[in-house]
């Protein structure tokens, strides 16, 4: 049976996305602060699949409201392992499908894992394969040393630095990830609830580093305390800074924050394009272990 999904709904879908990605960390509380902070003007439609009473599948789609191209949509959309093959993908997206026409997205992105099963799937409804994302994690017991800090430079918590200063960090220096649609900001109320006081959100030890007393580079880090894992959900350094290791030293004194909490993994998610990104998680001693792509849909205006 597939009906629209509720919050209630939220702890049956962590579940298959836990089984589903090997990277996958947020806790269920976490799940349901994106639930709840989803933008109205996205006009996401979130669909679960049942058997025998329990979620073994879940889509959702809608319009991406964090770019500003026009008609751009997203789409998510996993079924349990055990429970593939019995076309229950295809009957869930063939829903969102529809509802992504009859409001008016032009272009919708989803993600697949690198497995062949998976990548056909997407080809076989229309998608091209676009960006592909390189998962990798670390033992927080085994760094390299921090470098040391150039003269004016300071490292302080994302909770010494304040909301507002990281907020506007984050905006500025975010606009040229890389990537298939645009990333042009996030209201900062909408910023606030989502990420800021997010359960997950690690405030003391996400890192920012000042360079003269500008917050020129930061990293944020999230974390499961259950499972003893974090994830490094955004690195980000002014255009003006870039170039000067400062990233390094954020994401260094970051996962030394992370060990001390009792955060024995970290995993790490960069586009393959970003190789100034990537240096930097190789030199901390990161290990790929997982590939996701990028797949784009162009439908008829």
């Amino acid at each position: 049976m597939i009906r629209e999904a509720t919050i209630a709904d939220v702890p049956g879908m962590a579940r298959i996305r836990y089984a589903a990605f090997p990277w996958f960390t947020a806790s269920v509380a976490q799940q349901e602060v994106w639930w709840r902070t989803s933008r109205p003007e996205g006009r996401t439609l979130r669909l679960v699949a049942l058997h025998d009473g329990l979620p073994v599948g879940w889509a959702s789609g809608g319009f991406n409201v964090s770019t500003t191209e026009e008609g751009a949509g997203h789409v998510e959309l996993v079924v349990h392992p055990e429970h593939r093959g019995r076309g229950l993908g295809s009957a869930l997206y063939d829903r969102i499908e529809e509802h992504l026409r009859a409001i008016g997205v032009r272009r919708a992105r989803a993600f697949a894992t690198e497995d062949a099963p998976s990548l056909r799937w997407a080809q076989a409804h229309g998608y091209t394969q676009g960006a592909r994302d390189r998962y990798a994690k670390l033992d927080t017991a085994v760094l390299p040393p921090v470098p040391a800090l150039p003269a004016g430079v300071t490292v302080c918590s994302l909770a010494e630095a304040g909301r507002e200063t990281v907020y506007d960090l984050d905006q500025a220096a975010s606009i040229d990830e890389p990537g298939d649609m645009s990333f042009d900001g996030t209201p900062f109320d909408v910023w606030t609830a989502r990420y800021w006081e997010s359960p997950d959100q690690q405030l003391d030890i996400g890192t920012v580093v000042m360079v003269d007393g500008v917050a020129a580079c930061g990293t944020f880090f999230e974390a499961n305390r259950e499972l003893g894992k974090g994830m490094s959900t955004g690195t980000c350094t002014r255009r003006e800074y870039r170039g000067r290791g400062l990233a390094k030293i954020a994401k260094s004194v970051a996962l030394r924050r992370a060990a001390e909490a009792g955060i024995h993994t970290a995993i790490t998610c960069n586009d393959y394009t970003n190789a100034p990104m990537i240096a930097v998680n190789d030199w901390l001693g990161y290990q790929p272990f997982a590939d996701e792509y990028s797949y784009l849909k162009h439908f008829n205006a």
